[in-house]
């Protein structure tokens, strides 16, 4: 009984593919008729091409059994006149129409946009059509952007310009990407399209309105070149040298060995070299050949000035060394490095604070004032968040607390404050900082405390800067004034509404007013 099932169940089965190959070659005709299709035209839709003599060809695909039958393209300016046109009886699955551009005179257009009206008949009486635009321009060679611009880390994410070099090529020569992330955009402010390559394929993706960066670890003095039609992209040295590696970066603890700020540029045959490093003694540190500790590294187990390729431990700065800004240099052939003092720490030029917590957040800083001795200070209102010390506006140098002892560390962690105003100290040669709560008063003789006693100012919730308070005055005179001290106060030494610290009292007249202050521009209103 069992092998009579079967049998049946193989003759079942024998008859359900026979079913299916009969059906199949009865859709065979079904399935190759469809509507003609444009499968492509030149120039491109939305492209650019240059002045000068071009033909207009468009390429047909259909079915087999509906056949192309005939096509017709008229070629217009951008006002509606016709420029010329064709019609030409077609054949087969393929086939194409051209219109050379004597029969339109070509060579003689002007730079603005085209347009081309396109029709295409099978021979089932299917029809499709299209238009299209495109532009002559005055590029000097085929392109489908006017300008191109490169924007990263390396150069605060501005605006780079490249050079149209070639149909649809565009080059940028002498660039140092730093390791950074970049992207490319075809304008200045980031007002229209923008690509970035992800997955480092050296194809560049739409990352119009937010997509990913492009960060493959490039570092060196290199040439750029971008193919704004099929977003192909290169990026290579601007001088060949030879070497081993794809890249160089000094990691250590002063970066939390990670990321490509510290980037080396290839510049002769496997010598590798980077101008300053902020290094300081004891800093741990060694060489890689890209930011993620992807590829070769490099270490100093002996401390012979000979590096060893995956070396057990990390080099150490001598102790006795100098504080300040090293140049070093590495030989990726024989493992030599060597580093060279720069120059003190003294090139830092401005010291500011910076973080969730200011009103520039992490994108500008709130200066301090030098005080000449290598302290800094600042009156500043913050929110609840972080800041951190930053030198000269930049990156390259900045110091936070890992432990949130008050003695800041090179590259340490952000430092958590809360809501309020504070004076702020920073000792650039020992690294000790203060932060100092400060309550801010107004006072004086026109005051309901007269010169005894201060009336408070509240703080604005968004920009703690900002102090304010409504208060009834008599003739007479104020002051700002810290901690209900003359530690700290402030007056006008030339009634312009800018306060000085230790300046003139400032008068005023009997009136209800809405007095502000802001204790970090010491600009000030009295209304």
């Amino acid at each position: 009984m069992d092998k009579l099932i079967k049998l049946g169940m193989l003759f079942s089965l024998i008859a359900v593919l026979f079913a299916a190959c009969e059906k199949d070659e009865l859709d065979i005709d079904a399935l190759t008729d469809f509507p003609p299709g444009i499968y492509s035209v030149s120039p491109a839709d939305n492209g650019k091409i240059t002045i000068g003599n071009f033909d207009v060809r468009v390429d047909f695909v259909d079915g087999q059994a509906s056949p192309l039958s005939s096509a017709t393209v008229i070629i217009s300016d951008e006002f509606g006149n016709e420029l010329g046109s064709a019609t030409k009886a077609l054949s087969g699955t393929r086939d194409s129409l051209i219109i050379p551009g004597s029969d339109f005179n070509a060579e003689l257009l002007g730079a603005g946009n085209y347009t081309l009206d396109i029709s295409v008949t099978d021979s089932k009486g299917q029809t499709a059509e299209r238009t299209t635009v495109f532009e002559i321009s005055l590029l000097a060679f085929a392109a489908n952007n006017n300008e191109m611009y490169l924007a990263g880390g390396f150069n605060g994410w501005g605006a780079d310009a490249f050079e149209l070099v070639g149909d649809y090529t565009w080059e940028l020569r002498d660039v140092d990407l730093l390791g950074d992330e970049w992207k490319i955009k075809n304008t200045p402010d980031w007002t229209d399209q923008d690509w970035g390559d992800s997955d480092c394929d050296g194809i560049m993706e739409n990352t119009t309105g937010g997509g990913p960066n492009t960060a493959c670890g490039y570092s060196g003095l290199s040439i750029v070149t971008f193919n704004d039609q099929t977003l192909e992209y290169s990026v290579r040295p601007a001088v060949e040298f030879a070497t081993n590696l794809s890249g160089l970066y000094l990691m250590g603890d002063f970066n939390d060995f990670e990321g490509g700020e510290f980037g080396f540029s290839l510049v002769d045959d496997n010598t590798w070299t980077i101008a300053e490093v902020p290094m300081e003694p004891g800093h741990k540190f060694r060489f890689a050949e890209m930011p993620n500790f992807m590829g070769k590294n490099f270490s100093d187990t002996d401390g012979d000035g000979v590096a060893e390729e995956f070396g057990e431990t990390n080099i150490v700065f001598p102790e006795n060394a100098e504080p300040g800004y090293y140049s070093f240099t590495f030989n990726d052939a024989t493992l030599e490095y060597s580093y060279e003092f720069v120059s003190g720490f003294s090139m830092i030029e401005s010291i500011g604070i910076i973080g969730s917590a200011t009103q520039g957040g992490w994108d500008s800083d709130t200066d301090m004032i030098d005080n000449g001795d290598g302290t800094y200070s600042v009156f500043i209102g913050l929110l609840d968040g972080e800041i951190k010390f930053r030198a000269n506006d930049d990156w390259i140098d900045d110091w936070g607390d890992d432990d949130a002892d008050g003695v800041a560390e090179y590259k340490g962690a952000n430092i958590a404050v809360s809501f309020g105003v504070y004076r702020i100290t920073f000792d650039l040669n020992t690294l000790n900082y203060t932060l100092e709560p400060m309550n801010i008063g107004i006072i004086g003789s026109a005051t309901p405390g007269g010169w005894d006693s201060d009336t408070d100012m509240t703080p604005d919730a968004m920009n703690p800067n900002i102090l304010t308070v409504n208060i009834d005055l008599i003739d007479g005179e104020v002051k700002f004034r810290a901690n209900d001290d003359w530690i700290d106060d402030w007056g006008d030494d030339d009634a312009d509404g800018v306060a000085e610290y230790k300046g003139a009292n400032i008068a005023v007249s009997t009136g209800t007013y809405d007095v502000s202050f802001n204790i970090n521009t010491l600009e000030y209103t009295i209304n």
